[in-house]
């Protein structure tokens, strides 16, 4: 499991790091190519949460860059609201285990990320 995050924080990295890196895994967490926000039921493309994907990957957009930053790791993450205020929701899964690999990839760039349950 060690493993895993660290090639999925590796794979986060800009520079020569990407390619190999996904390279020797095609279960990198945090790949330029990952969407974990988007799916596809038919001929529609839906974006945030299904209803089996009940655990996900929010950030506290605490600042006007939180957005920007995720989405170096996460291109399709966006911004949401809610009575707590706003936030960046990085991902949405299935399982627990795969949010939380999300989420230690995103507090390794040193963001407030955090696992729901929704």
């Amino acid at each position: 499991m060690h493993r895993l995050l660290a090639i999925a924080a590796l794979s986060c990295l800009p520079g020569p790091f990407t390619a190999t890196v996904q390279a020797q895994t095609a279960e990198s967490v945090c790949a330029t190519s990952s969407s974990f926000n988007t799916t596809q039921q038919g001929n529609v493309i839906v974006l945030g949460r299904s209803p089996t994907s009940r655990y996900v990957v929010v950030v506290p957009a605490r600042r006007d860059n939180t957005l920007n930053v995720v989405r170096q790791c996460v291109p399709d993450a966006f911004l949401a609201d809610s009575r707590l205020g706003d936030y960046v929701q990085a991902g949405a899964f299935p399982n627990r285990s795969s949010a939380e690999n999300l989420s230690r990839v995103l507090r390794s760039r040193g963001l407030d990320a955090r696992v729901a349950y929704f």
